[in-house]
């Protein structure tokens, strides 16, 4: 982008000194549809921008940013064309010879700027493509790789398309193919990334024991509960129920445990086979769903970000119930009551995509 960018800017000036603008519109001899190039890649550009911004994903301020490069590129573009047109004939050069030159400064101008500013719009892309996840992500990567060869063969026809007479036949080709072809790509990913099922088709239940070690197996007796132990003096003891629709489709389940009160996660949360980190699927959930916010990292400046500390018990496709065991810090905090803890359930897909997340209140067993 710099090299096309430092390009440009001496192509205008090379422009500017071979002469000052008259008053009077030299008929350069290329296609009409080449001048309306600029105008048509502005419009792209704001279409797009458009498109990303209303996505919600991405850094808001990167695609606008992008697309106001793509729109300056075309009117710097357009401005240095009209100038070529408009700039008194080359000393000591025949008609015919500073027509040709207009002409060839005309295409290559246009070339030019129509890769630069695709290049921006192609940065909008791969904003939109990091907040993806699943296989979305994937072959909107694969679009973003196609569409900067794409460029390139569209560059291409234009150039050869723009000689006096010559009808557009490739480039407007090109850009349907590419347009269609994206469309379908990322359509397909967002299709294959459709959860079989949503939270309303499972019924989750949470039940709950606020329990110590002398009382711990009894209160899991209670509770309908085996193999888990206990985890502290202190530690919540929970069963989890759902239903999951038969027979079990593809993807598995998580489960985390927060605390209301102070908008935390436990940090310690046991199943039958111990607890781990659900994902990286999991780490950026608060985006998506605000009562999540408990997951946002914390940013420390030049010291870099830190994640809150926090495990999660996964549940087995096929699986109705699970028992779970968490513990709090020890912070000189009130212990928690049931009414105060949420139970958050994940559905996650197979390719690392989040399904959805939904909140499951708990209540005392």
């Amino acid at each position: 982008m710099p090299l096309l960018a430092g390009w440009l800017l001496g192509a205008a000036s090379a422009e500017l000194a071979a002469g000052a603008a008259t008053q009077t519109v030299t008929a350069v001899p290329v296609p009409a549809w080449l001048r309306r190039t600029p105008r048509v890649v502005a419009a792209t550009a704001l279409v797009s921008t458009a498109l990303a911004l209303s996505s919600g994903l991405g850094d808001g301020g990167e695609i606008v940013a992008w697309g106001v490069g793509a729109l300056v590129t075309c009117v710097f573009v357009t401005a240095t064309v009209q100038h070529v047109t408009r700039r008194g004939p080359l000393a000591d050069t025949a008609h015919g010879v500073d027509l040709a030159a207009r002409a060839h400064a005309v295409a290559s101008l246009t070339t030019v700027g129509l890769v630069l500013a695709m290049l921006c719009l192609l940065h909008q892309v791969e904003q939109v493509q990091l907040a993806l996840d699943g296989q979305t992500a994937v072959l909107a990567g694969t679009v973003g790789t196609g569409l900067a060869l794409g460029v390139l063969f569209l560059a291409a026809a234009l150039w050869g398309e723009s000689a006096p007479g010559r009808r557009p036949r490739l480039v407007p080709f090109i850009a349907i193919v590419l347009v269609t072809a994206s469309v379908a790509a990322v359509g397909f990913g967002v299709w294959r990334d459709r959860p079989p099922y949503g939270p309303e088709a499972v019924h989750p239940v949470a039940t709950i024991r606020l329990t110590d070690r002398e009382h711990f197996d009894a209160d899991a007796a209670a509770l309908g509960v085996s193999g888990v132990h206990a985890n502290g003096e202190r530690s919540v003891l929970g069963r989890f129920d759902l239903a999951v629709p038969q027979p079990a489709t593809r993807g598995r389940f998580h489960i985390i445990l927060l605390d209301k009160r102070y908008n935390r996660v436990a940090p310690q949360l046991y199943g039958r086979d111990g607890g781990g980190w659900g994902g990286n699927e999991m780490a950026d959930a608060w985006k998506r769903y605000p009562w999540l916010s408990a997951l946002a990292p914390t940013s420390h400046g030049d010291a870099g970000t830190t994640y809150p500390s926090v495990l999660a018990v996964s549940i087995e496709p096929d699986a109705t119930s699970t028992a779970f065991v968490g513990r709090f810090a020890r912070d000189g905090t009130p212990p928690p009551e049931p009414s105060d803890l949420l139970v958050a359930l994940f559905f996650v897909g197979p390719r690392g995509q989040l399904y959805w997340a939904v909140q499951v209140p708990v209540t005392a067993g």
